[in-house]
């Protein structure tokens, strides 16, 4: 195990939010017991944490917030609750589970202090903790991989990766084309250039399900 750092650390505080209990469990017994970190709030979720800070003296706020990030329902809010966290002056360290890849992508380019994964060994955690605490960023190397794009994946566009996703979760060309807020026609010129872009990769894009399967494989899901 690592042993503390030269730099004092006793006096920092985190929060950890992580849905699932173990990994919350083992994470706040690293920080505290290896780290030398004051734990000052768990939770399962970012809402449980805020509830909490609105709470609580700002001299009791954390130093440092380890959370996990993935998946999110609405990734503009999560975006924008993790910049507000850390305008306020504290780190944001995120551990996730970097799937599915769509997300993970669109997570890497958040305004963040420190992000791995949860392949990562407890080793790189402690290494990101050093780091964001020092006030350096820290992004390990299994997280940029999780999030590195399969050089047959094409690349689409914001608009025509949304079509994609709710087209290959059932919905119809109306419902596709009310969700983005377009016209059917425009919806459909949407989707034949995905087809294309994959058919020009040399990879079967003719049905739903040749998409479905596409998208799957490459984490385009959202």
């Amino acid at each position: 195990m690592h042993a503390k750092s030269a730099y004092r650390r006793t006096w920092r505080r985190a929060a950890v939010v992580e849905p699932h209990v173990l990994q919350r469990l083992r994470t706040v017994e690293i920080l505290e017991e290896v780290a030398g970190i004051s734990i000052v709030h768990t939770s399962g979720s970012i809402a449980a944490l805020m509830e909490w800070l609105r709470t609580e003296p700002r001299s009791q706020w954390p130093h440092l917030l380890v959370v996990e990030a993935l998946p999110f329902d609405d990734a503009q809010q999560t975006r924008k609750t993790l910049t507000s966290l850390r305008q306020a002056g504290i780190k944001v360290m995120v551990v996730s589970s970097m799937s599915p890849k769509a997300a993970a992508r669109t997570l890497l380019e958040f305004d963040l202090d420190g992000l791995i994964t949860k392949e990562d060994d407890e080793s790189t955690l402690l290494d990101c903790v050093d780091e964001v605490l020092a006030g350096d960023e820290y992004v390990s190397a299994l997280a940029r991989n999780a999030a590195a794009p399969d050089p047959r994946t094409p690349d689409l566009s914001p608009q025509e990766s949304k079509v994609l996703d709710l087209y290959v979760h059932g919905q119809t060309i109306a419902a596709v084309a009310s969700a983005i807020g377009t016209k059917e026609d425009t919806a459909r010129k949407y989707l034949a250039r995905v087809k294309r872009k994959y058919i020009e990769r040399g990879r079967v894009a003719h049905s739903k399900l040749d998409l479905a399967r596409l998208a799957r494989e490459d984490g385009l899901l959202l």
